[in-house]
């Protein structure tokens, strides 16, 4: 069954390598193609000191590439962007209705809305930001809504840095049920909440800078340090820690962006008129 959906879902999974101008990966994420579309997660829009972005598809052996490009950064978030389908909805959709990836087959989304406790699910993934895809499996072992109504599915698979966007598989249809969300965890939101205390340290400690001196050494400077090596610890940390709570976003709200028989929300009309109209400009 999981050989059978590896060889009818992989090809439609590609990684996104977020490059700096040193040409140096500051951030990886996965995604998939849907129709002419590409979904990955909602930080694909803000990566830090990103530069270009590299889309790359592989083979049945997860290693041979099968198509690649690199596209200037501003490019692919601002040419290339066809709409984020809620502010809400912890995904982004991108137009790569380019020739290098004509080939590439799409992913089907499931129109299922409700899930039993206990069914069997697959994720296609790039682990830790390799260049190699895998394939995870876990259970669903709950559902849930947050506080501003998107729903979840829980299941109790290992998160890892470069799994964002990834797609959850149904292991009977092969259809996709939901979209891989490591931004969400509690893990996340605690490095997040870190991250935000020392950069407003860095930005007091800025304010006294060269104030005080004790002889030749400088104190402010010796905690700017500090705070930057604690700053760079917290990152190492969080890129290589697995998240024990697996969520996946439903499809509540993207599904009316594909089909034109869903009912749509208003965010996601918006977006369905700005795609059939920049089709029609082509």
């Amino acid at each position: 069954m999981l050989s059978n959906l590896w060889k009818s879902c992989h090809a439609s999974v590609c990684q996104l390598r977020f490059l700096n101008e040193r040409g140096i990966t500051v951030d990886s994420l996965t995604g998939f193609k849907v129709d002419d579309c590409l979904i990955t997660s909602q930080h694909a829009f803000c990566v830090e000191k990103a530069f270009k972005v590299e889309i790359t598809f592989v083979g049945a052996d997860a290693n041979s590439i099968t198509a690649t490009m690199r596209i200037p950064y501003s490019e692919f978030i601002k040419e290339m962007r066809i709409g984020v389908v809620s502010s809400l909805g912890h995904y982004a959709v991108f137009n790569i209705n380019l020739p290098e990836f004509q080939s590439i087959p799409s992913l089907k989304l499931s129109v299922q809305r409700n899930f039993s406790i206990g069914s069997l699910l697959a994720v296609l993934t790039f682990n830790h930001g390799y260049s190699n895809l895998g394939l995870k499996t876990g259970i669903i072992s709950s559902v849930f809504a947050n506080r501003e109504g998107v729903r979840f599915i829980q299941y109790d698979g290992l998160l890892n840095y470069g799994n964002s966007g990834s797609p959850l598989i149904d292991t009977q249809t092969f259809e996709v049920v939901g979209i891989v969300s490591r931004r969400s965890t509690p893990l996340a939101n605690a490095y997040n909440q870190l991250m935000g205390i020392i950069t407003d340290n860095l930005t007091e400690l800025k304010k006294v800078e060269a104030s005080v001196k004790f002889g030749d050494i400088d104190p402010i400077q010796v905690l700017i340090a500090n705070q930057n090596q604690l700053k760079q610890l917290a990152k190492v940390i969080y890129k290589h820690t697995a998240s024990g709570i697996s969520n996946a976003v439903m499809l509540d709200s993207i599904l009316s962006f594909f089909n034109n028989d869903t009912i749509a929300e208003p965010e996601a009309k918006q977006a369905k008129e700005e795609f059939d109209l920049y089709q029609n400009l082509r």
